[in-house]
């Protein structure tokens, strides 16, 4: 073991502790920490950003596990361009000031990072890899350069991206990243696997089951409607098992966190596909109703095509649906398949196959006590595999060693 860290410290420019799927993951982190009575601190170097929502928090704020959390800058992300360079600029040299500070206790604290923009990532590597301060980086997924195609601020936002995966990630001590295919990459590019920790993503098992809802849908999606997630192949196979003559319903928790809402658009395929009376959508919603809504349903899906987000990353939705134990219907991609076993914990469909996804469905309607059992060995399963009780102390043990 190396010397004790009496301070850890997350520098991140996600939202936290909730406001997205990264925030969610940090907060269970930092709980997890927390439990193991660590000193933890969270500087965000990005102000709070939501399509829609503000906050209206202090400076610096305290979880409701004592962990505290500072913005460096404005708490809410400006929307005008300029304005937002301004903001980085000062939330720059903040980050500085902060980093000189911590040079006199380097010895007792360890610094973790979770998607940085490309020039705070360099800044916080680089002067931390001089000043010899542990710097540990998240790395939750590969981006395809279509993420970053809309205009000229963001295909630089796409080789920023490039150059933090390719060379400023590679400055940290260790990394901790969501999936094989990650550290297979890193790997190859000569970083050392001993130094790698594969951890897909972190779920509260005690926060998600609700024994008193009352089933309303027969299948139900919750997270950010995107290509990645495949909810196109989901709704053409709702549609398939309607013109089978199984009517059924359904629910689609969520949409995008920043920009135009996706929901009309999806809307328009549903009438398309002539089954605009049987699916609801949400829009976006709080946690507390994210968990009533999904613990309405029968199945919960997450039906991602074969892409390179999809190889790259995980589910970050996975874990609560197992938590709710229902049964999870899900396609053979990435590292899913390596965890999870069809018909045993979970029911596999082929990715961007609706004719597959339908047949599970059917399956799983016309064997609904097979099922049952196979959601309660899925949350078994995915406690051992994504509970941050259990999790949080594997991923100190890695650190600390």
């Amino acid at each position: 073991m190396q010397q004790e860290i009496k301070k850890h410290i997350l520098i991140t420019s996600s939202n936290f502790p909730s406001g997205s799927a990264s925030a969610n993951f940090l907060n269970l982190f930092c709980k997890g920490l927390s439990e193991l009575d660590m000193d933890t601190e969270v500087i965000l170097i990005k102000g709070f950003w939501s399509r829609g929502s503000k906050v209206n928090h202090q400076k610096t704020n305290v979880t409701s596990y004592g962990t505290k959390y500072t913005y460096l800058g404005l708490r809410n992300r400006p929307s005008w361009l300029a304005f937002k360079l301004f903001d980085d600029l000062i939330r720059f040299f903040k980050l500085f000031s902060l980093l000189t500070s911590f040079i006199s206790i380097r010895k007792d604290i360890v610094i973790y990072t979770y998607n940085n923009e490309f020039p705070f990532s360099l800044l916080i590597n680089g002067f931390c890899k001089v000043s010899k301060i542990r710097v540990i980086t998240f790395v939750p997924e590969y981006y395809d350069k279509s993420v970053f195609s809309e205009n000229i601020f963001r295909k630089l936002k796409w080789y920023g991206f490039l150059l933090d995966f390719h060379y400023v990630n590679k400055l940290s001590a260790k990394l901790i990243v969501f999936s094989k295919y990650l550290r297979d990459r890193y790997v190859a590019d000569g970083y050392p696997t001993d130094k790698i920790l594969i951890q897909p993503n972190l779920t509260d098992f005690g926060y998600w089951e609700d024994k008193s809802a009352s089933l309303q849908f027969t299948i139900g999606y919750s997270g950010t409607p995107s290509k990645k997630d495949g909810l196109e192949d989901l709704l053409r196979a709702i549609s398939i098992v309607n013109k089978r003559g199984v009517p059924i319903n359904s629910v689609i928790i969520g949409d995008v966190f920043s920009g135009a809402s996706v929901i009309p658009g999806f809307r328009k395929l549903c009438k398309d596909l002539d089954i605009d009376g049987t699916v609801d959508f949400t829009g976006l919603v709080s946690l507390a109703e994210v968990r009533e809504w999904m613990n309405k349903c029968m199945i919960l899906a997450v039906t991602r095509p074969v892409i390179i987000q999809t190889m790259a990353g995980f589910p970050t939705k996975l874990g609560e649906y197992f938590a709710c134990k229902k049964v999870v219907l899900a396609t053979r991609v990435g590292d899913v398949i390596d965890y999870f076993t069809d018909r045993s914990d979970i029911v596999f469909a082929e990715p961007s196959n609706p004719e597959s996804i339908a047949d599970c469905i059917d399956w799983i309607i016309k064997n609904d006590d097979r099922c049952k059992e196979i959601a309660l060995r899925g949350n078994e399963k995915a406690r051992r595999l994504l509970s941050y009780k259990v999790i949080v102390p594997r991923i100190m043990e890695f650190i600390l060693k």
